[in-house]
């Protein structure tokens, strides 16, 4: 590891030698070089491995390539934490690009805070290729900290973040891993974390995000319906931690539309509300039926 290295930047990636050369691009041109790039093959089958192979030779980055048997993201990310060294962590998609000063600028926001134990790290919006935030919302300018779910529920913001952690709070956590799925919301982490701690926030524009036609986003529904367990463990988080009624009632509906997708016949009794699930348990039963069942995709 490189000496002054106080950043590590982990890509799970899977088949995506296509695109990853844009993300290799990206952190070549980072104005501050103290990170080192972990790269975790998740049992990919084209040419990731020698892509890789020449850029180490190249020399022009610190990089450390580990591939496992297929797992998925989050299974994938569990690998990397054990791996973890430097003093802070972020996790960039394989299909994603850091602005050229994204590590300096984020070093400038965490060095401040990294001694406050309230604080886990800071997040900012990804943004388009374009340049606009996803979803088209910002942070209100006058927000300096917040959580996933404040911004989700309070400042209703649909958007996806970056997130950079602080290596001693990252290391507690884990996300599960369910038999027989592959994937369970990148937000899940995030939100059990912000149970104990809170992210600065930053306004800057420090990730570019490509949707791509083999990606996450792009295919949603079709994964929810192969990793219905793990789809509703995030409902039933979101249910929890939801700010407000309304909030807490649309999640409320999705976490039943989820037990029934996932077959759980205990969805009322390990639910964090059983009043709540059980007056809303037939507009949860409609949910699955317009969303899962009767909706073609």
């Amino acid at each position: 590891m490189k000496k002054d290295a106080m950043v590590t930047v982990v890509t799970p990636t899977f088949n995506r030698g296509y695109i990853l050369d844009k993300c290799y691009l990206s952190l070549k041109k980072q104005t501050n070089k103290s990170f080192i790039w972990i790269i975790i093959d998740d049992g990919s089958t084209d040419n990731t491995e020698k892509l890789v192979e020449k850029w180490m030779n190249e020399k022009h980055l610190n990089i450390e390539y580990y591939k496992k048997k297929n797992g998925g993201k989050a299974s994938a990310l569990n690998f990397s934490f054990d791996m973890l060294k430097t003093k802070y962590f972020v996790c960039l998609d394989s299909d994603d690009q850091l602005t050229p000063g994204a590590i300096e600028e984020a070093i400038k926001t965490l060095e401040p805070i990294s001694k406050e134990p309230s604080y886990c790290g800071m997040l900012a919006l990804r943004n388009h290729c374009n340049g606009g935030v996803m979803g088209g919302r910002r942070i209100p300018l006058n927000v300096t900290e917040t959580t996933i779910m404040a911004i989700t529920d309070k400042y209703r913001i649909r958007s996806e973040f970056i997130q950079f952690y602080k290596k001693e709070i990252i290391n507690d956590y884990r996300f599960p891993e369910i038999k027989g799925e592959k994937f369970i919301s990148p937000e899940y982490l995030a939100r059990e974390i912000n149970r104990k701690y809170k992210f600065k926030v930053s306004q800057e524009k420090l990730c570019i995000c490509e949707y791509l036609a083999d990606g996450l986003t792009k295919n949603k529904l079709e994964i929810i319906k192969k990793n219905p367990k793990g789809y509703t463990l995030v409902k039933k988080q979101s249910f929890d931690l939801a700010i407000g009624l309304v909030p807490k009632s649309k999640h409320a509906i999705m976490y039943i539309a989820g037990s029934i997708l996932s077959n759980d016949k205990n969805a009322i009794k390990n639910s964090p509300n059983k009043l709540m699930t059980l007056l809303y348990y037939p507009l949860g039963y409609l949910a699955y039926l317009t969303r899962f069942k009767i909706r073609k995709y």
